[in-house]
């Protein structure tokens, strides 16, 4: 105690009233339950009661702690700032919500308490002692201190990391800029070893040849003359083998008495060593050997560092070799090209066999050299075929090829006159006119074959939006077919859908009317079936084409398609999910190419999706039906047990008034304090349930309004009056403007004031200087009210919120202002119940208007307003201040 510290007084015990009675013992009991140490101390700091949680806290029994001073279970120091506490409390009377102290607990060791101090008075006011609850914060304490340490450790580590990251970059920048390979092995180690600080650096690569990593750049005078020596390590041999075999990195911060790692003469100063390998994917090109002077220097930030930088060196070596591979690729992908043109041009004269394969001009006439018929000659005879091929091909011809890409694809040739020879000029000529002619001809047909797959596309596209569109599946598939059989102009076109349980695939549609007869049959193929090419592709999950279905093993007839020679089936993938197979069929022979596997596995693959969209959508719409249920079934179970809640807690509500009118004996000030405290818990758990219990009503639809001839003038009154008295500890006056004009309205009068009256509290309790006002005016045949705060506001973002259930803006368990979250949504359901709507425009730090409008007269029953009508809408009725209506 400090000399100029004033002393407690000290008084007898005995001469305070504190007799309970029976009350006391009660009470008491009560204390003995809580979780928290509760003590009640004399002024002299003796304890004079407490609970057993007090006594597990310091440690000590009963017995021990009875009579016991705070001052014998901490220092001098503490005891002093204790008492400087408590003697606050005597002079102030003001209770300490807060006060933590070290003491001495029963087994010796030394712990931190936290308590409250509160006075204890007579019934004289006197303050004849103190009492409060107390809590071990011991552990919390000591979690707080080593948060403190770990983030000062985490801090260190993050610097170190941001640095060495720095060196990387820096690194990763000059191996980016590397000409060859060489010149990057250079500055690869180079750097590595300057940028770290490393005592020495080196790269091996990887030769499969020898199965060894081969030294490819060192660092300095060592590195070459160890690069002359080809210095090489096994693999599985050594660090660096280990390296190199594992794909793992190898770290070794002190590598004395270490049996895998190898000296070398050449570096006699090496105390650590980090082998790191150079991957692409799962592939080891090579390593990275870094190696310290000092031992324990190399760490595992060293190891993350490097690893993070060989994986930018084994982009940086691939994306070289890549480089060097490009000719190559150029030169098969110009043979490739050549291939294509030859192939492509079999693939037109194979389709226009019929056509003209060459013309013949002899000055009076052009004829078509290669179809059936030849026009007449000059000499109006007509010539044979093999008389007009015999006639370019004469000995006196001269020819030149025409080539495209170097395929030859046909031959220009002149008839030679003896008399009047080819001079070297017309000879020129004739060879750049037949590559203009030949360049012509791949035009025209590369042109047709882009206009021919345009038009395919095109089809494609079409049945595919036309797919997507309609979400039954039937008539989806029956679609698809229809459409395809006649933009492909197919003989017949099917899907059969794949039944996972029976491994099968059954038919589901088929185009025209045979498709119709077919689907009669309901014609059923297993999976595994040998003989059946829609089977196969099904099993197999790839486009199966059938040229000549006359020479397929396992192709099966069907009568009513007799007259298919060829077949395509392509199956219907999503994922890796098998849902069916798309078989075409044509009446031609070698009908279907390559580019028609294409196109049709597009189809296909849309198909697909569109059917599993279709799949999709008819279980959502099962779910949304599941989900409509369970909603209303807990709708039902909330109203039934909000209401069988109620009937409890009016009678706790009931009683407590009765003990606080002292029917049943007189009361202690604390006693009354702690009923009181019931009986508005209990209130508020009861609005809390009533609040439920509204809501559950209206989402079930059982909320049913009592209209009735409401006075407005009456029922505004009653609420300001009701609403002064929330406002009487906050600096807000709270107004009334109501139109002299208004008089009634046909509406629920408990409904109506409760919307008021949620509207006005809500605005007294989010404003803390200002006004509260209350506008109430008629438009037409409609009640307009709006409720005008100065309080904190909302923001825009936020509007929408206010009207969810059970959300408040400030969602956290600390936010300064408590609620359900349930008061707005229940006003604006019930406001439109009435036929009206509700709306709120709001500022930040400027205030909120929140306003309605219902119908004067009962407005015509509309349908169903509760919550799961909106639940796709979230945001505020009306446009907020500044947005067009």
């Amino acid at each position: 105690m400090s000399a100029t510290d004033e002393p407690l007084p000290i008084t007898d015990p005995g001469d305070r009233d504190v007799t309970w009675q029976g009350s006391e013992e009660r009470y008491r009991a009560v204390l003995e339950n809580i979780q928290d140490g509760y003590y009640e101390v004399d002024l002299g700091g003796h304890y004079t009661f407490f609970n057993e949680a007090l006594c597990d806290i310091f440690g000590y029994s009963r017995e021990e702690l009875l009579g016991m001073s705070y001052k014998q279970r901490v220092d001098e120091a503490t005891a002093e700032d204790m008492y400087r506490c408590f003697n606050q409390v005597y002079k102030t009377g003001a209770a300490v919500k807060s006060y933590e102290y070290q003491f001495t607990h029963g087994d010796g060791s030394q712990r931190t308490i936290q308590i409250s101090v509160a006075p204890i008075r007579d019934r004289d006011n006197n303050v004849v002692g103190f009492r409060g609850l107390g809590r071990d914060v011991t552990e919390s304490k000591l979690a707080q201190l080593a948060l403190l340490a770990s983030e000062e450790r985490y801090r260190l580590l993050l610097e170190q990391r941001r640095r060495e990251i720095r060196l990387a970059a820096q690194v990763a920048q000059e191996i980016a800029t590397a000409a060859n390979l060489n010149e990057l092995y250079k500055r690869v180690v180079t750097q590595v070893k300057e940028q770290f600080g490393y005592y020495h650096a080196q790269l091996l690569r990887y030769d499969p040849a020898i199965d060894a990593v081969v030294l490819i750049a060192g660092y300095g005078e060592t590195g070459a003359r160890m690069l002359a020596a080809g210095h090489k390590a096994p693999m599985r041999t050594g660090l660096i083998g280990v390296a190199a075999s594992t794909g793992q990195s190898v770290l070794r911060p002190d590598v004395a008495g270490d049996p895998q790692w190898q000296s070398n003469p050449l570096l006699p100063e090496t105390r650590g060593e980090l082998a790191v390998p150079i991957k692409l994917g799962e592939q080891v090109l090579g390593v990275l050997d870094v190696q310290s002077d000092t031992a324990g220097a190399l760490t595992a930030d060293d190891q993350l560092a490097l690893e993070g930088l060989c994986g930018q060196i084994a982009v940086a070596i691939e994306s070289t070799r890549l480089r060097q591979e490009m000719a190559d690729r150029l030169r098969e992908l110009d043979q490739l090209h050549r291939i294509l043109s030859r192939e492509g041009w079999q693939s037109f004269r194979a389709t226009h066999a019929k056509s003209a394969q060459g013309y013949l001009f002899d000055r009076a006439s052009v004829q078509p050299v290669g179809s059936e018929e030849q026009p007449p000659s000059g000499n109006g005879h007509s010539q044979p075929q093999e008389e007009s091929v015999r006639s370019v091909a004469a000995e006196n011809a001269i020819t030149t090829p025409m080539t495209v890409r170097g395929e030859v694809i046909g031959a220009l040739g002149i008839e030679d006159d003896p008399a009047n020879p080819l001079s070297p000029e017309d000879q020129e000529l004739l060879a750049s006119i037949s590559v203009q002619v030949a360049e012509a001809l791949e035009g025209a047909r590369l042109l047709e074959q882009i206009q021919r797959r345009a038009s395919e596309l095109e089809t494609v596209a079409r049945v595919s939006a036309v797919a997507s569109t309609i979400l039954d599946a039937s008539r989806l598939l029956q679609t698809v077919v229809d459409l395809t059989k006649e933009r492909f102009d197919l003989y017949h076109v099917s899907i059969f859908l794949f039944n996972e349980e029976d491994l099968r695939l059954e038919l589901a549609a088929g185009s025209g009317e045979i498709g119709k007869l077919i689907q009669i049959e309901n014609p059923v193929l297993p999976l595994h079936l040998p003989k059946s090419i829609i089977s196969r592709a099904g099993r197999t999950r790839q486009a199966i084409v059938v040229n000549d279905v006359r020479a397929a093993p396992d192709y099966m007839e069907h009568p009513l398609l007799s007259q298919t020679r060829s077949e395509l089936a392509i199956p219907l993938v999503v994922g890796d999910q098998l849902l069916g197979v798309l078989d075409v069929q044509s009446e031609m022979i070698n009908r279907f190419t390559e580019d028609d596997v294409r196109v049709q596995s597009t189809l296909a693959a849309q198909v697909a999706v569109a059917l599993q969209n279709a799949y999709l959508y008819a279980e959502q719409l099962a779910a949304a039906e599941r989900l409509r249920e369970v909603d209303r079934l807990k709708s039902e179970f909330l109203a039934s047990m909000s209401h069988e809640l109620r009937t409890p807690l009016n009678s706790i509500i009931g009683f407590a008034d009765v003990i606080l009118e002292g029917i049943d004996g007189p009361l202690t000030e604390r006693m009354e304090e702690d009923v009181t405290l019931i009986r508005d818990s209990g209130r508020h758990l009861r609005e809390l349930i009533g609040h439920i219990l509204d809501m559950s009503k209206i989402e079930a639809g059982m909320m049913e309004l009592r209209y009735e001839q409401v006075n407005v003038q009456q029922v505004a009154r009653e609420i300001i009056a009701n609403a002064r008295s929330l406002a009487l500890d906050k600096d807000i006056t709270v107004r009334l403007e109501i139109d002299p004009d208004v008089e009634t309205v046909e509406a629920d009068r408990t409904r109506l004031t409760q919307v008021l009256f949620n509207l006005i509290s809500n605005a007294i309790k989010f404003t803390e200087k200002g006004s509260v006002t209350l506008v109430i005016g008629q438009k037409n045949d409609q009640l307009l009210v709006s409720v005008i705060d100065t309080g904190i506001g909302i923001r825009k973002e936020d509007v929408p919120i206010i009207f969810e259930q059970f959300r408040q803006i400030d969602g956290s368990l600390t936010r300064r202002h408590g609620g359900t979250g349930l008061g707005l949504p229940i006003s604006r359901s019930l406001v439109e119940l009435h036929g009206g709507e509700m709306w709120v425009e709001s500022e930040p730090d400027i205030g909120s208007t929140f306003s309605f409008s219902i119908p004067v007269q009962k407005a015509a029953k509309k349908g169903d307003t509760g919550p799961l009508a909106r639940r796709g809408h979230t945001g505020p009725l009306r446009p907020l201040p500044g947005q067009s209506h």
